[in-house]
């Protein structure tokens, strides 16, 4: 293998069996991953025999895509089929979910999955006879967020409501609307694969024979549901299962991730085999050292080969209260002085994003979404993500010229245009010729729809339903004030990134600069939650530790001025650099 691997990745590749593989930060998670499967394609005829295949499943497309380039990187063949690298929502939907949901649910017509999630809010919202029947609890609570949980019971965003009947009533009116109209979110679809292995378990048996041996990426992040489904393929006679991924990045517990499923079956010896990587290539020790106390007790210590003397502290940024702006030059002047390229500004949410932008995150001049999705496919083409603007405006583009259209025509019809570069190059220059920014909020929209109208050959106007009345939380004067006060890219005035930590995980960065909040109110999180956890960290605590674990050479934290210097210096340590703005 033409890479060095530590003995913990060697012992992984070479291993089989049911096998959970607790990575830490900067491992070379996805090598390691990419070597497996070299391993095992090599070896599938003489050791696994010639049917079937390997399944290599990831949580996230771009997740999926690294594994796929670094396979392709690394390998001297094709991983063809019977093989496939995928994630393991199109894996649920492909191979149990839309084949097999005629014999759970009955009929013969074809079920489509919802990936614009608000297309639902839509049908029942503009349905009324679902607004009759329930005025009081569905403009309340959106019938996107509602779900079964894995006993069957109803939830609304991940919230038990069991035991309030009429929302039961609601919640099953929602789902079975949902189905009769032949859509399925992923959530529901991974639901309906449970019951379908559960009420045919010969299902789960042709499943193992098409694909002996699955590996699951990112698997701290699967939700209840889906470990029960890799259960029932183990009952199926699954042998070969590779669960891979670091507990203490799982992030996504908003849609039923389980950190603790994971780490229980690391603890199971009896029929699991655990399995470490603690050697981060990524960052200095020194970084390494200040993100390894948000693990539990019992883990062994992470290392890095990058220990020098030379290597940078720990940096603390001290703002004024109400300001944690006024420590971004600094950091911007730390990068600068270390000829640093690759740097992010990381915060909890957009709430604090915004206020650092100079966005107004609640300024809503319009009711229909159009106009949202033109600027947000403007800004990721001025921020050179064109293949990002060109989706976001495809589907407004497919719906202006076919209004009549439904869900699953709409659908089909992107299907379509996937490989139409002659349409890509039309939703480019449609983009790219927006009016101004620059101009007031009434004058733009009235320019863009008239601009839509004569570009696309509409025979009506588009109407972004622009308000005309002050409100408590709306003045409509703002309307005077130019789109761009409003809506703006994610960067500071020289070009540094500012991102939610969300928006980073499982990459890589030369600094970074954690900006911490004043307190821990709602969604905040403040210096306070830098302290080793009793067992699992919480979801705050993994927050930080995914944040902190991603720069190469420079740490930076900003905290507010009321913590002073020895209690900076008590947690964290003597050697460390504290730098204060002047603001």
């Amino acid at each position: 293998m033409n890479y060095i691997s530590t003995i913990e990745q060697q012992a992984y590749i070479e291993t089989s069996g049911k096998i959970v593989l607790n990575a830490c930060p900067g491992s070379g998670k996805t090598s390691t991953i990419a070597h497996k499967l070299i391993r095992v394609a090599k070896d599938w005829g003489t050791i696994y025999g010639n049917s079937g295949g390997i399944a290599c499943l990831s949580f996230t497309n771009v997740a999926k895509n690294e594994i796929a380039e670094k396979f392709r990187e690394t390998s001297d063949f094709p991983l063809s089929y019977p093989h496939t690298i995928s994630t393991i929502d199109s894996f649920v939907n492909m191979y149990i979910t839309l084949p097999f949901i005629h014999k759970l649910l009955g009929g013969d017509k074809r079920f489509r999955i919802v990936d614009d999630v608000s297309y639902i809010d839509r049908l029942f919202r503009n349905n009324w006879q679902y607004i009759k029947a329930y005025k009081n609890l569905i403009y309340r609570f959106e019938p996107s967020k509602i779900d079964f949980d894995i006993n069957g019971s109803i939830v609304w965003d991940g919230h038990d409501k069991s035991g309030d009947a009429d929302f039961v009533k609601y919640g099953k009116a929602i789902k079975g609307g949902q189905y009769k109209a032949l859509l399925l979110k992923t959530s529901d679809s991974a639901f309906l694969a449970l019951q379908i292995l559960r009420k045919f378990p010969r299902i789960s048996k042709y499943l193992v024979a098409r694909f002996p041996y699955l590996i699951i990426d990112e698997a701290q992040d699967t939700s209840e549901i889906q470990h029960a489904i890799l259960d029932e393929l183990i009952k199926g006679g699954l042998q070969h299962l590779d669960l891979v991924g670091d507990p203490y990045q799982c992030l996504y517990q908003w849609r039923n991730a389980s950190p603790e499923l994971f780490l229980n079956k690391f603890d199971d010896k009896e029929n699991w085999n655990g399995m470490r990587l603690t050697e981060n290539r990524r960052s200095t020790q020194r970084i390494v050292n200040v993100f390894s106390p948000l693990r539990r007790n019992d883990e062994q210590p992470i290392t890095s080969p990058n220990n020098t003397e030379t290597d940078l502290f720990l940096h603390i940024l001290k703002y004024p209260i109400g300001s944690p702006g006024s420590i971004i030059p600094i950091y911007e002047k730390l990068c600068l002085d270390h000829s640093f390229v690759d740097n992010r500004v990381l915060v909890r949410g957009n709430t604090l994003r915004n206020s650092l932008l100079g966005k107004h995150a609640s300024f809503e001049p319009w009711s229909h979404d159009l106009p949202y999705k033109l600027i947000e496919a403007k800004i990721h083409l001025e921020s050179n993500e064109t293949k990002e603007a060109i989706r976001k405006v495809k589907r407004l583009f497919i719906g202006l010229m076919n209004p009549d259209l439904d869900y699953q025509a709409l659908k089909e019809k992107e299907d379509e245009a996937q490989s139409n570069h002659a349409l890509h190059a039309q939703l480019f220059n449609l983009v790219r010729t927006i009016p101004s920014f620059d101009l007031p909020i009434k004058q733009w929209t009235s320019e863009t729809e008239n601009y839509l109208k004569n570009a696309l050959a509409l025979i009506d106007c588009p109407k972004f339903g622009i308000r005309t009345r002050s409100s408590k939380s709306f003045d409509i004067k703002n309307l005077n004030n130019p789109v761009s006060q409003y809506f703006k890219k994610a960067t500071t005035e020289s070009n540094l990134p500012i991102t939610t930590i969300h928006q980073v995980k499982g990459m890589t960065f030369d600094s970074v600069l954690l900006i911490l909040s004043e307190n821990n109110a709602g969604q905040n999180i403040s210096l306070d939650y830098f302290i080793k956890p009793e067992n699992m960290p919480t979801e705050k605590q993994r927050l930080i530790y995914v944040g902190i674990s991603r720069p190469r050479k420079l740490l930076c934290l900003g905290v507010p001025i009321t913590y002073t210097d020895n209690e900076l210096k008590t947690k964290f340590g003597e050697n460390i650099v504290i730098l204060q703005s002047n603001d």
